[in-house]
């Protein structure tokens, strides 16, 4: 347990160091909890409709079921993420209906959210793949702890020189 208190660190509180230093490849995770809302839709077809509407820090349990996690290889898509006009945090979730297959006509009971990321690039996979993906506006702390992983992690890939004046096709 006392190994586990030194860990435990609010993004305020963490070192990044400096950017000559070490880049930090393990960040610890920052467990979430995803709020959903129920909104009338004014359709027979649909009388309502869910959707995320906030992300919150939950116990600083690392081991929680959702939580932020960033990963060197997904740096490009954080940086696409940060420099856009409304930085998010994209939630995969599911009713429960989704689940069992049996569609009800009135799922009064809310929606679970399976994943969340701050990675352009993995939400764009997890639309491909036909999940319902929504986001969420990403709270400043986190734009923050984000862009200094962004910093001492994402290198943009150089454009490659052509060699000749001719098109490759030719």
């Amino acid at each position: 347990q006392s190994a586990r208190k030194g860990r435990e660190k609010s993004l305020a509180e963490r070192d990044f160091g400096p950017p000559a230093a070490e880049p930090l490849r393990d960040i610890e995770p920052v467990p979430v909890e995803v709020v959903f809302e129920r909104r009338e839709t004014g359709s027979a077809w649909q009388p309502f409709a869910w959707r995320p509407v906030a992300v919150e820090p939950a116990s600083d349990d690392p081991a929680a079921p959702l939580a932020i996690r960033l990963f060197v290889d997904e740096a490009e898509g954080y940086y696409l993420n940060l420099t856009t006009a409304d930085p998010s945090i994209f939630v995969l979730w599911r009713l429960p209906s989704d689940e069992s297959g049996i569609v009800g006509g009135s799922d009064a009971e809310p929606p679970h959210a399976l994943a969340v990321t701050v990675s352009y690039n993995e939400a764009g996979r997890w639309m491909d793949g036909g999940e319902r993906v929504d986001r969420v506006p990403m709270p400043g702390p986190m734009q923050s702890w984000v862009a200094e992983y962004v910093t001492l992690h994402y290198v943009p890939e150089r454009g490659r020189k052509r060699k000749g004046a001719r098109p490759s096709f030719m």
